[in-house]
């Protein structure tokens, strides 16, 4: 029996079968090739920036490393005319954002764009004035023409805020806290209309004179100028040169080397003509005064009648100037410019009012020289005299008063020198506007024009370093061209004593005043006496200029001198109650009707009312024998000029020229009627 050989069966495993490593060597060629590659690739790109490229990118690197940056100037100081400092330089912070400093991300604008406005935002937050948003951060930082030049966000910042956004540097990309130079004002209101203010520069200066205010002087972010008064006006010499330092930065734009550097020019300083201790005196006695007669407006100027040097200028209401050197709120600036009263204004310089009574030294000058009346001719004044009407001959007389005659008296037959002392109106109404019954031919209003411009009446200062508003004198066709009317002898005989269409400012009678007291000469106003450097020494001494010689005889002036004279020391003089025991000067009152738009907006004057509200004036000049200052004092609705006006003179000068008279044996400071 045959045998089947039997097979053996294969072995069964639950393991996979090894991997196929073609696939595997596939993968690792193509890694490899694709490493061989990418190396290659940055291999041409280095060769290529560092090699073919390196020139473009060295001079790259050299514009963005070397930057240029301003060193500011030290600012002038302003003394008084004795070397009393009235400015002090104190710093301010600014917030700054440099563009360039920012976060930057040039291939995802968007994202740029993103974290720009978050900062923006938190910058806002922080600094926490007043209007200040993102979107006008982002407005100011778009519209900078250079990214490299800082552009300002707020100004005067706080001291705590500007401390607490410099520790914020690292996270507040570009923003940089900037300290410049700034004002404080140490007498504020008292010099405010004199001084002016320092504050950045705004668009309307820029286009008013872009000369003066070039780019290549200002910052226009950053920088400040003064603004008004003195500080604009010497603001060439005042401001100095600023210097430049070319630096290398990092990428941090932090200073790594200076590379060159030319040193700042500091700025000159200004020497005023004002005497701090009379500005204070004024000062004082002014708002006293006017605080018992309940008086909202007022000046005072005093002047060197021998030069034209204003040693003391006090206008009320003022106001602080540091409020607008430190950035003044929008509640506090709409306060100042709707007062009524106008406190911006210098009502020394601007406000042109009829200057009443005190005008008649005008007048009686023009008269004399003309020949009209000599020393000896007399005028009568009953008190009220009549006048046929001019334009309706069939209406009643007109009826025209002395100030005397309103209290039922009068002054009888006078002299010019007579009528200067009483200031009696009939006597420089009919010089000038004539009298038919008395066969008085009169001298005439447009000859009285000329006179009252010959002592700088609507003369115009364009050097007196403050706002300034010239007074007007009016001629027989102004009435018809300013109007619509025609001229009457009516109005020839209120411009005689100062009423009517005739205005003067304070400054203005001041300087009438010292023409007389000086003998004749009209010197122009100056209020900057001298400009120094920073050593001390003078770099333009002052110089008096003289406008004009008055064209009059000695002995006329004389005459009105010594009549000023007997105003205040002989007792029918209408200031007799103000002279000084040790002191002879001279002077004159003055009260002027007046019925302008705040007087109609209060309701204290409307038309056809007989006595309207008056201003007082007061001129003044001592001592009398040797003139060594001129004042003019006006109160706006102040009443009677010898009652109010000529006490508060007489106060000043009391001071000024240290007498020492108690203020009990001082002329009280009354309510009175016109003169």
């Amino acid at each position: 029996m045959r045998t089947r050989a039997i097979r053996p069966r294969p072995l069964r495993t639950t393991q996979p079968p090894p991997p196929d490593p073609r696939p595997a060597r596939l993968r690792l060629i193509a890694l490899a090739l694709g490493v061989v590659l990418v190396f290659g690739a940055m291999s041409a790109r280095l060769y290529n920036l560092q090699v073919q490229q390196q020139d473009a990118f060295r001079q790259r690197i050299s514009v963005h490393s070397e930057i240029e940056r301003e060193i500011p100037a030290t600012r002038g100081l302003i003394y008084d005319r004795n070397g009393e400092p009235l400015v002090r330089n104190v710093p301010a912070y600014q917030v700054v954002v440099i563009p360039i400093e920012q976060v930057r991300y040039p291939d995802d604008p968007i994202r740029q764009r993103i974290e720009r406005m978050e900062m923006y935002n938190e910058l806002a937050r922080l600094i926490n004035q007043p209007g200040l948003t993102a979107g006008e951060i982002f407005a100011k930082v778009s519209r900078s023409f250079s990214p490299y030049l800082p552009v300002l966000i707020a100004d005067n910042v706080p001291r705590e805020t500007a401390l607490m956004l410099q520790e914020q540097s690292l996270r507040l990309r570009g923003v940089v806290i900037q300290t410049v130079g700034s004002r404080e004002y140490l007498y504020g209101e008292l010099f405010s209309h004199i001084l002016g203010y320092t504050s950045i520069i705004f668009r309307e200066m820029v286009e008013r004179n872009p000369e003066f205010y070039s780019p290549q002087i200002y910052n226009y972010e950053t920088d400040r100028v003064g603004v008004g008064g003195v500080e604009e006006f010497a603001e060439a010499e005042l401001r100095g040169q600023k210097g430049k330092r070319r630096v290398l930065v990092d990428a941090s734009f932090e200073e790594i080397q200076v590379i060159s550097e030319t040193a700042p020019v500091n700025g000159n300083s200004v020497r005023l003509t004002i005497d701090l201790r009379l500005q204070k005196i004024m000062s004082d006695v002014l708002i006293s005064a006017m605080r018992e007669r309940n008086a909202p407006r007022g000046a005072a100027v005093a002047l060197n009648p021998n030069t034209g040097e204003i040693l003391g200028m006090v206008s009320v209401p003022s106001y602080d100037n540091n409020l607008f050197a430190r950035g003044i709120s929008q509640q506090d600036f709409i306060a100042l410019r709707d007062d009524i009263h106008k406190p911006l204004l210098n009502h020394a310089t601007q406000d042109t009012v009829p200057p009443g009574s005190t005008f008649k030294i005008v007048t009686a000058a023009a008269l004399l020289q003309e020949g009209i009346v000599t020393e000896r001719t007399v005028i009568n004044d009953p008190g009220v005299f009549e006048l046929e009407n001019e334009i309706d001959p069939t209406a009643p007389p007109q009826k025209f008063y002395c100030w005397i005659g309103l209290r039922g008296g009068s002054h009888g037959f006078q002299t010019v020198a007579d009528a200067l002392r009483t200031s009696c109106n009939t006597y420089f109404r009919k010089a000038i506007g004539g009298y038919p019954p008395e066969n008085i031919r009169g001298l005439g209003p447009d000859r009285l024009a000329d006179w009252a411009r010959a002592f700088g009446i609507g003369e115009r200062y364009p050097n007196l370093g403050i706002a300034y508003t010239p007074g007007f004198a009016p001629k027989q066709a102004d009435k018809l061209r300013r109007i619509g009317e025609v001229w009457t002898r009516g109005d020839s005989y209120n411009v005689a004593i100062g009423q009517g269409l005739i205005t003067a400012t304070p400054l203005e009678m001041a300087n009438a005043i010292a023409t007389i007291a000086n003998g004749g000469t009209l010197y122009e106003p100056q209020i900057i006496r001298e400009i120094v450097d920073e050593r001390g020494n003078v770099v333009k001494p002052f110089e008096p200029r003289v406008i004009r010689k008055l064209p009059i005889e000695e002995r006329y002036l004389r005459l009105i001198q010594n009549a000023l004279w007997r105003v205040v020391n002989d007792p029918g003089g209408t200031a007799y109650t103000s002279r000084l025991e040790g002191l002879e000067y001279a002077g004159k009152t003055g009260t002027a009707e007046f019925c302008d738009d705040v007087a109609l907006q209060l309701r204290i004057c409307y038309v056809g009312i007989r006595v309207q509200p008056t201003h007082a004036w007061f001129l003044a000049y001592a001592p009398a024998d040797n003139p060594q200052i001129a004042l003019a004092v006006y109160i706006w609705n102040g009443g009677q000029g010898s009652g109010v006006a000529a006490p508060i003179a007489q106060r000043i000068l009391n001071a000024y020229f240290e007498l020492g008279i108690p203020e009990e044996r001082l002329a009280p400071i009354q309510p009175g009627q016109s003169e």
